[in-house]
């Protein structure tokens, strides 16, 4: 087994594409040009948690975002999948 097929097994949504598509589209409104829409959207993802690992990147970004509300919102969704991997172990 290789590495790529180790993070497919243990990857919380490697088994669901619809919820990847859906982090993925989250990920994209994180750069939406309206504050309300990145918000909601680092939300949605902080309700997602682990589920929402691979937006890491765009969190960090959203957390230097003009509207300091955004970058809350977004620092708070990374800490909570952040501490959720490490409850994991990963």
């Amino acid at each position: 087994m290789g590495l790529f097929d180790f993070f497919k097994k243990t990857s919380p949504v490697a088994a669901d594409p619809a919820l990847e598509r859906r982090v993925q589209e989250l990920i994209v409104e994180l750069r939406a040009p309206n504050p309300q829409q990145r918000m909601a959207a680092a939300e949605e993802l902080r309700k997602l948690g682990i589920k929402a690992a691979s937006a890491q990147v765009a969190l960090e970004e959203a957390t230097c975002d003009e509207d300091n509300e955004v970058c809350t919102v977004a620092a708070e969704a990374l800490t909570t999948i952040r501490r959720a991997l490490d409850a994991a172990g990963r």
